[in-house]
């Protein structure tokens, strides 16, 4: 099963529910991806039994959920009924709730190469990227490659035990403008050409993204700087001491 599939299993394993109850929900699972998804009852009832939710018989199951109102049926098999959505979606939302979409990061904006085998942190915030870009949330990769881009540059510095070289008097680490500045400057932290040149334009983007009430990015904005910050990333996971 995929992750989220078998994530939405256990959820519907942690509610009092009928077998044909369960059925409905897988159906409901799918139809929220795919509306109008069709599913024969024998590859519900496979999914039940793999994910530990009975091994129901696929006829009896199929005319149970006949009997339920809550399906049509054609040759490929049952699919929800328009009217059923928001009645399933109260019923079953629970186990769906907190979920996360799948996301193939092998389309992802930043290639898994760069960041996997990272840090936990790192991991995430790079998958959230990949996520966003892929679901077309163009201000929130922006904003989250910003700062990745951020906390990259605090990562090196500090694995250079240099980190009081980007404190202010407070000992709070400086903003992103300014963190750039010192990690471009002569006696930076041996960041490239190309990627000091790219540290610029994805400051600029998140700015734009996260403090612009009339910018809205779109995936061009995303695609111009994308080698760059594939550069940036990679150095910076490098000069941290990650690879």
């Amino acid at each position: 099963m995929e992750p989220d599939l078998e994530q939405f299993c256990l959820g519907l394993a942690s509610l009092e529910l009928t077998n044909v109850e369960r059925a409905l929900g897988i159906i409901w699972f799918f139809d929220q991806k795919d509306p109008g998804y069709a599913m024969s009852s024998g590859a519900i009832a496979r999914i039940m039994h793999d994910a530990g939710l009975g091994s129901p018989h696929s006829t009896r199951l199929g005319e149970a959920l006949k009997k339920s109102g809550h399906v049509n049926a054609k040759s490929a098999g049952f699919y929800l009924k328009v009217t059923s959505r928001a009645a399933l979606r109260t019923k079953f939302g629970t186990a769906i709730d907190g979920i996360m979409p799948s996301v193939d990061q092998r389309l992802g904006y930043i290639p898994e190469a760069v960041w996997h085998g990272t840090r936990g942190y790192i991991e995430r915030v790079a998958s959230q990227i990949n996520g966003s870009y892929q679901y077309c949330f163009y201000d929130g990769a922006s904003v989250l490659v910003r700062r990745l881009v951020e906390t990259l540059i605090i990562d090196a510095y500090c694995h250079a035990n240099r980190a009081d070289e980007i404190r202010d008097g407070d000992g709070n680490y400086f903003m992103l403008q300014q963190l750039i500045l010192k990690a471009c400057d002569k006696n930076g932290i041996g960041i490239g050409r190309d990627a000091k040149k790219a540290l610029h334009s994805i400051k600029q983007l998140g700015d734009r993204s996260a403090h612009n009430p009339r910018y809205t990015a779109v995936k061009a904005d995303l695609e111009n700087i994308q080698s760059g910050v594939r550069v940036v990333v990679d150095e910076l996971v490098n000069l941290a001491g990650f690879r």
